[in-house]
């Protein structure tokens, strides 16, 4: 009798375990992050539906019930949010009012881009809006200084939000840079340099090479030349739907703009994009004891630097024929 007892007991302290478990295991073990988003004025009934299709709750009556004693739906904010599937409801409600779950857009700003291309890698994110975005920055005259990195943003961030971050990381990463080298030129002329030195490097190492030859046509007085600052003034190439036109012909060169530097003596007016640390470093500690005056592309992302006009001239017919 008490070996019967015995087993009873287990079998049931067994079934017990096995439904504590199971219980647990479906209502309370969560599962994979998944991304919900909340639109402005869903009711609590749609916001309990998305979310039970995303897995993420159980059951919506539950849900709403939580809801209505914990907090109204007009609480739940709007937005995209990061949510593991099976989450406890109460957490999940919690999640959503406070926004500690909110989703961030990874945002990349590559080096070299100018503030038309961030804004609309902006925009397609969801991130804020390009064109108020893009009037901020020219009403605080910001292109060179939007510092080309790594984001997470959320949803509808302010544009002004936006660019404080950006202009935080280029005080973190580039104005050191200004203390470190010492220059004459004021910190506009070492951008405006910078920016053209981003969008003519191909290898890391020439930067300070490609620095120096713009420095010495600066201070000698001759015309920069830089087919980047060309491509700058002609803006969005339709043709080729993108900015930055490529192969330039003699008319592009022509172009009557104040930052065409083949008509133009001296700088730019500003930087023609955003440059990164290394452009600028480049700039303000180019290559010593550098006399070239040209150079030319030679089809494998490197450069050929001439002293001379002729010399010039020959490696052009060398790398690109008659």
């Amino acid at each position: 009798m008490k070996k019967i007892i015995l087993i009873s007991v287990l079998l049931l302290a067994c079934l017990t375990a096995a439904t504590v478990w199971a219980v647990k295991t479906y209502f309370y073990s969560q599962g994979a992050l998944v991304m919900v988003q909340i639109r402005p004025g869903q009711t609590g009934s749609e916001v309990a539906r998305l979310l039970r299709a995303k897995g993420v709750i159980r059951s919506e009556i539950l849900f709403k019930l939580l809801l209505r004693l914990t907090a109204a739906h007009a609480d739940l904010k709007a937005g995209r949010f990061d949510l593991r599937k099976n989450t406890p409801d109460l957490q999940v409600i919690h999640c959503i009012k406070t926004g500690k779950c909110t989703h961030y857009e990874k945002i990349t700003f590559l080096e070299g881009w100018r503030s038309e291309e961030m804004a609309e890698e902006l925009a397609v994110h969801g991130v804020t809006d390009a064109r108020e975005f893009l009037n901020l920055v020219r009403a605080q005259d910001l292109e060179g200084k939007l510092f080309p990195s790594t984001y997470l943003f959320a949803d509808n961030t302010p544009p002004q939000k936006v660019i404080d971050e950006m202009l935080s990381q280029y005080k973190k990463k580039v104005a050191p840079l200004f203390k470190k080298y010492p220059t004459h030129l004021t910190e506009r002329q070492v951008l405006t340099l910078a920016s053209i030195v981003e969008r003519e490097a191909v290898v890391h190492d020439e930067r300070p090479k490609i620095a120096a030859v713009y420095l010495n046509r600066f201070h000698m007085g001759k015309r920069l030349e830089a087919d980047p600052t060309v491509q700058y003034a002609l803006g969005f190439a339709l043709r080729e739907n993108r900015y930055w036109k490529r192969g330039l012909t003699y008319k592009d060169l022509k172009i009557d703009s104040p930052y065409n530097t083949y008509r133009n003596v001296g700088l730019p007016p500003g930087p023609i994009c955003n440059p990164g640390a290394k452009s600028v470093e480049a700039v303000l500690n180019p290559q010593q004891d550098f006399e070239a005056l040209f150079f030319v592309a030679d089809n494998t992302g490197r450069h050929v630097f001439s002293r001379t006009f002729h010399e010039h001239k020959q490696h052009i017919k060398r790398i690109r024929g008659k």
